[in-house]
């Protein structure tokens, strides 16, 4: 018996003959490889990978059942490698770690939205002061507006440093994201920008330049053509561009549970493509000739897949919606081979082709949400056509209550499916969220998707006037579900933050869910409710101390939280507040009430222990002497005082080193947990 066969004959169990298990656990080897503390050597996983292939063929070939456990190691050590080898050719220069200023030539690749403002990310041509081998590919810079376009060369002055890292620990890694982006820095204008003049060789940087020019020129048009009110969620919709949308709907459709149409992902990727593909089916039916000699949904998924790259260009091709585009091109592939088009297969097809391109999408919610979804829907789908007796009704009356009773059970199963993952990552729940896409989505998915597909027809002709009207008013009548529902007592609810690695074994339950039968699928719904109540049981922690000094705790009832200055490190106490299931908490000044303050400390006391805060050097050894923790918020401790200190004491140099610190104080003692811990610190992108 060959190796291949070993994944349909050689595994006992019956789950584990199926191909979707084989790429289960070689996800499972990339999530372990994202939270090792360590950096694995590129040369060790290719002999560890080649040492176990030669042990799983020779006890493959000699019949020992050893081989049941080394080909899922090999398949782990897979999943790391990959990730491994994706992560040595991702990376990229960055700017030193210090802050200073630069003066940035380059061309403006996209346009982000920031609170009130708005944030560059620029293609970098020169920097001087920086050689050109240690030359970012790109830094993103926060700018006010000045009329330049993307696409456009430009020159300014900017201080910029490296990303930065999680502000809370297990908090969102930004330096993470940033390095598997290529961004090399962070900053913000100092100057006005200038017209700029780059001569670009490279022939594919010029036809993303063309593509960014095209594709922000196009929102422009779609923004002054559509309705005011929803422009620029329209603009969003046709071309990806998100930085127009107005703060207040993108709240409004969060707090309902609609945030997922703001991304360009399967929802609408198979709205559009299936939509071009149920036309051209239509209009090509329509030809006697040529449907009674010819299977007519061959051509039309050709006509789909055309559509469906099209979409992928013009929306800028994020992650998110590659993975739609890959599940989509699947489809039509199905059709045009005369396979079954919906089924676990593909959506594990188009996981595997996912984490191959982008082994870091694993751990984004975007790419747990979007395949947790679909493979919920396949599984509920094949369960509802084994069990129901499918009786034909004719007229119109049933065929759209079979369409609501559809809708209804999708938006239900879609949303179950991906509430935990939203939940694990977010820290709050839309409570009404079910009530909102069972409302709205009838609007996106018969009014809003069509009229956008018709509006890209109608845009090489100027006539996309009248369809971008009709995509304005389903808009508008969507917003007014969603700021209804928003509205309601009790709309979004609040939860503390999980640890990480309960995301993973959430992860796996849902997998043992969807993906066994039987006992693994009890077992898949048990463990999720273990996750749960371990998540019940994970303690919170009392106090904040960020990279700066400042010092964030809770106070008794836990209702407010007592800070030194509410301007200071407002980013973080909110990170703090918002993992803490608190975020609407008020915040209050320690120094007014509670702390016993003069012009060189603040001392009070955070559940039985002493806390001091000192703002010289000189008062370090005396607050050594009475405090359990003492944080010095400027300079470096002397040596002297930091070997004479027995308690904890935080300084310029632990700040830098660590981050800030999270303080668990139980009756044990006090637990410190750093944002920058060491396993981060030995990471690439750290």
């Amino acid at each position: 018996m060959a190796l291949e066969a070993t994944f349909a004959q050689g595994w006992s169990a019956p789950e584990y003959q199926r191909f979707d298990w084989a790429v289960a656990i070689f996800a499972a080897g990339i999530a372990i490889y994202f939270y090792l503390p360590f950096e694995p050597s590129l040369n060790i996983l290719t002999a560890l990978c080649a040492l176990f292939f030669v042990l799983s063929w020779f006890c493959e070939q000699r019949g020992l059942k050893l081989y049941k456990i080394l080909l899922p190691a090999l398949l782990v050590l897979l999943g790391i490698g990959r990730s491994a080898l994706h992560t040595a050719f991702e990376d990229a220069p960055k700017v030193p770690s210090y802050e200073r200023s630069y003066n940035v030539t380059g061309w403006i690749e996209a346009v982000e939205k920031s609170g009130t403002g708005y944030r560059w990310r620029i293609r970098v041509s020169e920097m001087p002061g920086i050689s050109s081998e240690n030359l970012p590919l790109r830094v993103r810079v926060r700018v006010k507006p000045s009329g330049f376009a993307v696409g456009e060369a430009i020159k300014l002055r900017a201080i910029i440093s490296r990303p930065p890292g999680p502000v809370v620990p297990g908090g969102y890694d930004p330096a993470r994201r940033a390095y598997f982006d290529k961004l090399g820095g962070y900053g913000f204008a100092i100057g006005t920008p200038e017209a700029a003049t780059i001569i670009t060789t490279d022939p594919i940087e010029k036809f993303q330049r063309r593509l960014v020019t095209f594709r922000y020129g196009l929102a422009d048009r779609i923004r002054n053509k559509a309705p005011p009110q929803t422009a620029g969620l329209q603009a969003a919709l046709l071309t990806g561009v998100r930085a127009f949308i107005p703060q207040d709907q993108t709240e409004a459709l969060r707090v309902a549970g609609l945030a997922h149409v703001l991304a360009i992902s399967g929802l609408h990727m198979g709205l559009l493509a299936g939509g071009t593909y149920f036309l051209s089916t239509l209009l090509l039916a329509c030809i006697a000739p040529l449907s009674r000699r010819y299977d007519v949904r061959k051509p039309a998924a050709i006509i789909g897949a055309l559509a469906a790259t099209a979409y992928l260009i013009l929306s800028g091709g994020s992650v998110a919606t590659q993975r739609a585009y890959i599940m989509a091109m699947i489809v039509f592939l199905a059709v045009l081979l005369d396979r079954k088009a919906f089924s676990m297969r593909s959506v594990t097809v188009a996981a595997l082709i996912t984490l191959m391109l982008h082994p870091e999408s694993l751990i984004s919610v975007g790419f747990q949400m979007s395949f947790a979804a679909v493979a919920a829907l396949v599984v509920v789908y094949a369960e509802w056509n084994e069990r129901r007796d499918y009786v034909y009704r004719s007229g119109i009356l049933p065929k759209i209550k079979t369409n609501l009773a559809t809708l209804t059970v999708t938006s239900f199963v879609a949303g179950t499916a991906t509430s935990g993952f939203a939940v694990l990552h977010f820290n709050r729940i839309a409570s009404y969220s079910l009530l909102g896409n069972m409302l709205a989505m009838p609007l996106f998915s018969f009014i809003v998707m069509p009229a956008a597909l018709a509006s890209l027809i109608a845009l090489p002709f100027g006539l996309e006037e009248f369809p971008l009207a009709i995509m304005g008013w389903g808009l508008s009548s969507l917003l007014f579900v969603a700021e209804w529902v928003a509205g309601l007592s009790g709309a979004m609810a609040y939860v503390p933050a999980a640890p990480g690695w309960l995301i993973g074994v959430f992860g796996l339950a849902f997998l043992l869910s969807t993906l066994g039968t039987g006992l693994r699928r009890y077992s898949g719904f048990a463990l999720t409710a273990i996750c749960f109540l371990i998540w019940g049981q994970t303690p919170k922690p009392d106090l904040r101390i960020s990279d700066t000094g400042q010092v964030a705790f809770w106070s008794a009832e836990n209702d407010t939280l007592f800070v030194g200055r509410k301007r200071a490190d407002r980013y973080g106490r909110e990170q703090f507040m918002q993992r803490a299931g608190r975020p609407k908490s008020d915040v209050e000044t320690y120094k007014d009430t509670l702390a016993l303050c003069d012009r060189l400390a603040c001392r009070f006391d955070v559940k039985g222990k002493k806390i001091s805060v000192v703002s010289h050097p000189s008062e370090v050894a005396v607050e050594c002497e009475v405090s359990d923790i003492v944080v010095l918020t400027v300079r470096r401790a002397g040596p002297v005082s930091r070997r004479n200190c027995g308690e904890i004491l935080l300084d310029e140099r632990s700040f830098k080193t660590l981050g800030a610190h999270d303080v668990y104080i139980t009756d044990e003692g006090i637990d410190m947990r750093p944002a920058n811990e060491k396993g981060r610190q030995r990471r690439p992108w750290s």
